[in-house]
Formats: C-alpha cells, structure tokens, sequence
C-alpha cells in the first residue's frame, strides 16, 4: 500500500502538500495537472503493490491494438477518482499483456469517436457509462467491445462489473457485527443506469432492502446528494441538525462522499471514528490515506481490469462463444473509521 513518503518522492511535492490535495483542502491552490499527478502516482504505487507481473509478456506475434473510451473527461475523473484508477488499472493491465492502447475521445458535433492514430483497432474497453450514439459510434471502430462497469445490451456485449449486491451486505453485516443500530445511507438516489440514462442509485435501492428485509430490527435513514459530490458539507451538517438522535455510522456509496464526510464531521468538532463510524464504497489508492484510514468495501479494480481485458482479448481470437456478464466479487477492508458499540 502506498505511503505519503512514496508519492513524496516520485511526484516531487512535499508530504504536506500531497496530504492536502488528498484530503481536498480548499485553502490549497493546486492546477488540476498537479492534483491528476499525485493522484496517478498513488494508484501506480498500489497497483504495484499487488501485481504479480515483474514485466510486460512477450509476445511472437504482431501486439494487438486496443482502444480505450472513457464516459469522463479529465476534470470529471479529479471529482471522482474511481474512474480515474479504473482506468489506469486497464491500462497496466493492457500493458503487461503486452497489448497497445489509443485512447478514443467522444466528438459531440459528428458524434464520432476520434483517436491520435486512425488505424484499425482489434478492440475496445469501454469504461463505465455510454448513450446508445456513443455505443454506435465505437462499432464504426470494431465490433468487439468489453464494457467495465456497465452492462449495456447484455445480449450483445461481454460486460465486468462490481457486485455491488455483496459490497452492500458486507458493509450492513460489519456494521450490524460492530453493534450500530441506526446507519445512513449517504449518496444519490437518481444515478446512470449501463446505458447512461437516469434510474435509481443501484447501491441506495440495495441498502434499502437489504435492511428492510434482512435487519429490520435496525434503523436505515438517508442523506440525499448529488453524485461525485467533492462538497457534502450542507447535507451532512443538515442531517446533523435535524436529528437529535443521528446515526452512530454512515455508509458511503463511494469513496469520495466518504471524504466529504469525513472532512464536515472534522470541521464541525467531531471526532471519526469516536462520535461517528464512516464505511467508505470502492476502497482506492486514497483509502489507506486518509486521516483516519478509511475502512471500504473493495470491488478489486485490478482484477475487474484484468477479466475485461482477457475476455476481450478471447472475442478478438474468436474463442469467445457468447457475451457474458461477470459479476466480480468484492471484500471488507477493516481499519480505522469504523469503531464497535459498547452498550
């Protein structure tokens, strides 16, 4: 796991500067390039960490060019680094499989998707969430197409996803085990569904009957805010406010509302995790680097990264029989933000 000393030494900013562009201080004035910097070498260091491969695999024959299409631009990924460390995991993974990659980028004006090079691409990952258009315009460039994180036309397409089902159950049944009797909720209620259309929050409809029909001997309440919220403030100190009685532990739906909780409870006197438990979704990099460390439901980015990739590359041998939709399996990570009830 990365340290702030690591990240130091290879993005070249000091370790005080490095904590505030991680815990967002807006006092910092930081360029976006910086804080994309810092950001990247943290996800490198912990990918990393857990790779097993020392080097790229050779490979006879001519390597395979893959083409990458993200549904966000670079400023969207700095409000919500998920996609950003999904991304880079493709990456990493392309390359120690010795693959080639070009980045596609969507054109609103002739809804096509356009590439530094435009030679012929055996294949693209498609990360996270994309109109039927953007979907029309990756078959111009090739008809293997693997998406992560989303599951468009299951019919169709090969398709890796978190099982965001278990995260859910894993962070209840720590919660429960911990002795908390009231949790909130704390993400959207309207998100994207796989085809980028507006639907209910998966994770929030799951919580909900998740603690209806397995704890209904628990309390479930719930903070509404907007996705990829980088400033929760309003809505946490709101919800401090107008219940005397608040829950003693907030489920995040993802890591970033988890340090916009974080921050607020800091800023308001509170204490994490002695007056409030925070459980955090997706367990990146910047996990391990909080104050304190952030105890997350890991949906296994390298792994999800790998799947799609191997998968993807078994369409372009014409090994693949038909699509198929891969739910990957999440785990608990214990450590500091979480703390046990003693009645």
């Amino acid at each position: 796991m990365a340290t702030l000393k690591e990240i130091s030494e290879i993005a070249g900013y000091s370790i005080a500067t490095i904590s505030r562009v991680l815990n967002e201080d807006e006092t910092l004035n930081v360029t976006e390039a910086t804080r994309k910097k810092i950001l990247e070498v943290a996800g490198s260091l912990d990918y990393e960490g857990k790779s097993k491969n020392s080097q790229a695999k050779k490979r006879k024959q001519e390597p395979m060019r893959l083409g990458i299409v993200e549904m966000m631009d670079a400023g969207k990924q700095l409000e919500d680094p998920y996609y950003l460390y999904l991304k880079n995991n493709v990456d990493y993974c392309c390359f120690d499989n010795g693959f080639e990659t070009v980045t596609l980028q969507y054109e609103e004006e002739s809804g096509l998707y356009r590439g530094i090079v435009q030679e012929k691409l055996q294949g693209i990952l498609a990360i996270g969430q994309f109109s039927e258009g953007q979907i029309c315009a990756m078959e111009r460039w090739t008809d293997h197409i693997v998406f992560v994180d989303s599951s468009p036309y299951e019919e169709k397409y090969t398709s890796v996803i978190p099982n965001y089902e278990m995260g859910i159950r894993q962070g209840v049944e720590y919660l429960a085990e911990m002795g908390h009797k009231k949790i909130a909720f704390v993400g959207p209620m309207i998100s994207t569904d796989s085809r980028n259309q507006r639907a209910p929050e998966q994770r929030w409809t799951l919580f909900s009957d998740y603690m209806e029909f397995r704890h209904p001997e628990l309390i479930s309440e719930f903070v509404d805010v907007p996705w990829r919220a980088n400033h929760i403030t309003d809505e946490i100190a709101g919800y401090l406010k107008d219940n005397p009685e608040p829950a003693s532990a907030f489920f995040a739906f993802n890591e970033t509302t988890a340090m916009g909780i974080l921050r607020t409870l800091q800023v308001l006197g509170y204490q994490v995790p002695e007056d409030f438990s925070v459980l955090s979704y997706n367990d990146t990099a910047l996990a391990s680097l909080m104050q304190p460390q952030l105890t997350s439901i890991s949906i296994r980015l390298q792994q999800i990264a790998q799947i799609a990739v191997e998968h993807l590359e078994a369409q372009i041998q014409g090994q693949a029989i038909a699509p198929v939709k891969m739910s990957v399996p999440s785990d608990l990570v214990k450590r500091d933000s979480v703390r046990r009830i003693i009645e």
